[in-house]
């Protein structure tokens, strides 16, 4: 099996690029495994861009990705699902980092003070992020998303939707997927067992800079690069 992500067949028809993955398909493991992580990027990530491509094309919509997401109403559903599919898993891809030997794995900084400041402790956050996806009937994602006021809040969304979107009108510092997809192979379909082990490979230098970066200014136009 490959161990790097291919680049895109016919890649000059792609308006929006996909987020090449900063590990190989099995660092993650022993937490998320090789072959989810092959189906995963390469189905359903490269799969809702080229998807998202074509529709941007096809009611010529010249705006910026995350433009879209907060003007999403405005759009047919199809843009919704694909769009919010390719922003959500480029920002989830960045969000992970491999943890081979198990180290504990904990935020720190600006991050770790907004979790104490609203949630108590870590334990208790994460906690309230398993409970969140426990809560979730059916496809979506939990996020621990910053509010205009500077506050923060763990929030589930269905299928595609994120936080960008008018709805939520708030700034994603942690996503995590809770798709069957996302899980299904190596956890049988326990979805509260994925996302408990999934905080072993949380990249907490990348929320660390959206915390950052979110008490700065709240919307990131620069998000997909």
């Amino acid at each position: 099996m490959r161990n790097t992500p291919p680049d895109i067949e016919n890649a000059d028809v792609i308006r929006f690029s996909p987020i090449k993955l900063p590990y190989r398909y099995n660092a993650l493991e022993p937490y998320i495994d090789e072959e989810t992580m092959l189906i995963h990027y390469n189905k359903h990530y490269l799969g809702y861009l080229k998807k998202f491509s074509d529709l941007v094309d096809r009611y010529d919509i010249n705006d910026q990705v995350i433009d879209i997401m907060q003007d999403i109403n405005k759009y047919p559903v199809e843009v919704r699902d694909n769009g919010g599919g390719y922003v959500n898993h480029s920002l989830f891809w960045k969000m992970l980092k491999p943890n081979p030997k198990g180290k504990m794995n904990r935020p720190k900084g600006v991050c770790l003070n907004k979790i104490i400041e609203e949630y108590g402790t870590f334990g208790e956050f994460k906690n309230l992020m398993v409970e969140a996806s426990k809560q979730r009937f059916g496809s979506g994602w939990i996020w621990w998303v910053m509010n205009k006021d500077g506050s923060t809040n763990i929030l589930a969304t269905p299928y595609q939707d994120n936080p960008y979107m008018p709805e939520y009108n708030s700034y994603p510092l942690l996503g995590i997927d809770v798709w069957e997809h996302a899980y299904y192979l190596k956890y049988d379909a326990d979805r509260t067992d994925y996302v408990k082990n999934i905080f072993n490979v949380i990249n907490w230098d990348e929320v660390e800079n959206r915390c950052v970066v979110g008490n700065r200014s709240i919307f990131d136009v620069n998000i997909i690069n």
